[in-house]
């Protein structure tokens, strides 16, 4: 995982760690109101990567914030795709592999 990436996750376990302190919960409720255990609530807060997207589906559930989800990737703030719709490529249903090929470029 390239470090900036890393940076984020860490980046957002911190906010999610001072949205608990700003509702003055502390971990062990947290992690009650999520139905983890506190240890995970620790990994979500540090931002450990391995930490399930349920896990922090369920954080910002208990705090109010589950809306923040209708954010992630949206396709509004999806420049990339914007720009390539803006072209006038066409747009598919499914993306396919060619045959034979293998990308494992990832």
């Amino acid at each position: 995982m390239p470090l900036s990436l890393r940076q984020k996750l860490v980046e957002v376990g911190q906010q999610i760690k001072l949205a608990r302190k700003r509702r003055g919960m502390t971990m062990k409720e947290m992690a009650g109101r999520m139905f983890v255990t506190r240890k995970t609530m620790g990994r979500l807060e540090s931002g450990d990567p391995g930490v399930s997207l349920g896990v922090l589906a369920a954080a910002l559930l208990a705090l109010g914030l589950e809306n923040d989800l209708d954010h992630l990737a949206s396709p509004e703030s999806d420049a990339v795709g914007n720009l390539i719709d803006r072209q006038g490529h066409e747009k598919k249903q499914r993306i396919r592999p060619g045959r034979g090929k293998v990308d494992l470029d990832f």
